[in-house]
């Protein structure tokens, strides 16, 4: 059976008292589109966090590709997960990869707050990411010896503008576009570091009705012409019925369901995290 693309491990992460994340477990498949959804404050973007190596959790692994990214087994929790291996390694493994390396093997992500770069145009803040796989160092960069480098990562840019819908808008700067441009330019963004696995944390936050359906369509349209994988955070219950293959719900960083979309739309323990019920 072929590997999981990603993989949580019992993750849990936890700040002082705090359990933000309380062992988690959950994979994502080759070309699927997975939601996680909770309500406010559940843990899921200190999830992402985890996966992306902005945190070291407290415990657990996640795996990409069935390569350890992040591990930390302090207490040797997870004894079954090194079958065959010396059991020295039972006690104590931590291993954390920084958030380039980790884009560098093929994760991108967008964040729930747009972070583009203000002063830049929108064409430039592409640019920046197609230099994560540039060959060119510092010499030949400043001797202009590597002219054909800087070509093709023009086009490569132009080209990603315009498969998103913003090549004519490549000289305004980033932060005039319209809220749902940012949105896509913060994608194209993530596009250019050639991502096999997509993150998108609340990727319609702020969006009307007829955005968020937009949304939608790109987001399928994306998937399937780059061959990506996403892994999604949304509180917009109808794009996540719409587009996922399979969903995740955490409460207090606890998994309390997953399923297909229908199945989890029903789940009694999902409509109490989200509405709450009467005391009686």
């Amino acid at each position: 059976m072929a590997e999981h693309v990603l993989e949580l491990n019992d993750i849990t992460m936890q700040f002082g008292g705090v359990v933000a994340v309380n062992n988690l477990s959950m994979y994502v498949d080759k070309d699927e589109i997975v939601a996680l959804i909770g309500p406010n404050g559940a843990g899921k973007t200190t999830a992402f966090n985890c996966v992306t190596g902005v945190y070291r959790p407290t415990n657990g692994m996640v795996r990409y590709q069935g390569e350890k990214l992040v591990a930390n087994h302090p207490t040797g929790k997870m004894k079954n997960l090194y079958a065959g291996e010396n059991k020295e390694k039972y006690v104590s493994e931590t291993l954390v990869r920084t958030p380039d390396k980790i884009t560098k093997m093929g994760i991108a992500r967008t964040f729930q707050n747009i972070r583009l770069f203000k002063t830049q145009t929108v064409l430039e803040n592409v640019l920046i990411a197609t230099h994560l796989h540039r060959t060119s160092n510092l010499l030949t960069a400043t001797l202009r010896l590597n002219a054909a480098e800087e070509k093709r990562m023009r086009e490569k840019a132009m080209f990603l503008l315009d498969q998103v819908g913003l090549a004519e808008e490549k000289d305004e700067k980033a932060t005039s576009l319209p809220y749902g441009r940012q949105r896509r330019l913060e994608i194209a963004r993530a596009l250019a570091t050639d991502p096999k696995l997509l993150l998108l944390d609340e990727p319609a936050a702020g969006m009307n009705p007829q955005e968020t359906d937009e949304l939608a369509a790109f987001i399928r349209r994306i998937r399937q012409d780059f061959q990506l994988t996403i892994f999604l955070i949304e509180h917009h219950m109808d794009l996540v019925m719409d587009i996922s293959d399979r969903i995740y719900v955490i409460d207090f960083g606890r998994l309390i369901a997953t399923g297909l979309p229908d199945e989890v739309q029903d789940n009694p323990d999902v409509i109490q995290a989200y509405l709450g019920v009467d005391e009686e």
